[in-house]
């Protein structure tokens, strides 16, 4: 073979090699779509079950819809539960749910105002979907819930004052218990949409200070709540340097941050309007709880869900009016990977995650697939974390730094290919013995 192809060869081996190695990182292994009837379907709510599956929340056009699945995705049952929309997904120790379902109901027009009102459901069920019971929270808005002793941790907010509480639920019954808890002040209103519950019963949440649509929040608010008491409290972001977007901002969600910590995920317009605009944004906050770095998150017009993910984070939203969006983060902020589905002008998001393990998550929501919406759900999973980004940088442009070092690798090596391979010396030729002089001659 001519020795010009075989280098040629050669390098290109090297660089596929080199380029395999660079880009390793989120790879999806499940991608399911589901058609439940109706107008439209959409995923909002996932949690892995005990034995491998999942349980999706999911609305169509008649309400709120609880499926389980098999580790395939695969449906094995599924329950109509009250509401129209699904906002969260507990899978209970004993194979069962909890799951919070909500109906919003907005009235008048905007020359005039809107009000607001609508209901939040409480709902548990067996293992097969049964209710076990349910309890409707009237005129309540809900933002989160958690399960801790035997009790139901509930973040929501009152319709009618627009002001932001938590309260508990006895998970047997699902009957309140008499420790109420109001979030803000005359004031300021705090609308809790996340909530972060540690091990020693302190309760982390973030959100904003309006949930009316014809209202900006303004300001994304992280607090600590235990034993009835709000312990502290303090601003994440106020505004955008994007006039287009708006002064407010409003905290989506939350996880515990990988060296310590909380991270959250939000955008700049109120509760149930990110969908007509927005700028997202991840801020990390110390667990006193002071800022130490707020980046805005280009590609990502909405976070709606964030988890630990290998060395970062995995964030899931949608990315304008049109795709829906996932990407990684570095422990510095800076994004490691993003993915998006481009639906061609047909509106459609990422709604929640569920960690599966310290490198694989699932991922639901929704896309428009022909002239309907069908609910999706995908599982990604890191196949070499060891490539990611080290935990310890800070720096935003980490990621293209490690691209460019890559880039750098393969030049050295098409340079050693060049100068060993195609400019190796020819040998030089024997040279021919000269006569001795002297002799006999003719």
């Amino acid at each position: 073979m001519n020795k010009y192809v075989k280098a040629g060869l050669a390098l290109l081996l090297m660089v596929f090699v080199c380029c395999s190695y660079a880009s390793a990182g989120a790879v999806e292994e499940l991608n399911v779509t589901y058609q439940l009837g109706g107008t439209y379907i959409n995923a909002e709510a996932v949690a892995s079950a005990n034995d491998g599956g999942f349980f999706l929340g999911m609305a169509n056009s008649s309400g709120a819809i609880l499926l389980k699945t098999d580790e395939d995705g695969k449906e094995i049952w599924r329950a109509e539960l009250p509401g129209d929309d699904a906002r969260t997904v507990i899978a209970l120790e004993d194979g069962g749910t909890l799951s919070a379902t909500y109906t919003m109901i907005v009235n008048g027009t905007e020359a005039e105002g809107y009000t607001f009102d609508g209901s939040t459901w409480l709902i548990r069920t067996d293992s097969n979907g049964n209710i076990l019971w349910q309890e409707e929270i009237v005129g309540i808005g809900v933002g989160d819930i958690a399960v801790s002793n035997e009790k139901i941790v509930f973040a929501g907010w009152f319709w009618e004052s627009n002001t932001g509480f938590t309260q508990t639920y006895l998970l047997e019954t699902g009957t309140p218990a008499n420790d109420q808890i109001r979030l803000g002040n005359e004031t300021a209103s705090m609308i809790p949409l996340a909530m972060l519950l540690e091990d020693d019963g302190t309760l982390v949440l973030t959100g904003g200070t309006t949930s009316y649509l014809t209202e900006e929040s303004a300001y994304a608010w992280i607090a600590k709540v235990k034993n009835g008491v709000v312990l502290s409290q303090s601003v994440v972001r106020t505004g955008s340097t994007d006039p287009l977007y708006g002064e407010g901002a409003c905290g989506y969600a939350i996880t515990q941050a990988q060296d310590g910590g909380y991270l959250i995920v939000g955008s700049n317009p109120p509760f149930g309007v990110t969908w007509a605009s927005g700028l997202g944004w991840a801020a990390h906050v110390t667990s006193d709880l002071s800022n130490e770095w707020v980046n805005e998150l280009p590609g990502c017009y909405v976070p709606y869900a964030v988890v630990q993910f290998s060395d970062g984070y995995l964030i899931a939203g949608m990315d304008g009016y049109d795709d829906p969006v996932w990407l990684t983060l570095s422990v510095g902020g800076a994004i490691t990977e993003l993915e998006k589905i481009s639906q061609n002008g047909k509106r459609s998001m990422y709604n929640d995650i569920a960690s599966l393990s310290d490198n694989s998550a699932a991922l639901v929501g929704w896309v428009m697939m022909d002239s309907s919406a069908e609910g999706i759900l995908i599982t990604l999973t890191d196949t070499d974390a060891s490539t990611g980004v080290p935990p310890t940088s800070e720096d935003t442009g980490t990621a293209g730094l490690w691209i460019a070092g890559a880039a750098v690798v393969i030049l050295i090596l098409a340079g050693a290919v060049y100068f060993l391979v195609i400019r190796k010396p020819e040998p030089e030729p024997v040279k021919k013995k000269a006569a001795k002089k002297g002799g006999k001659k003719n």
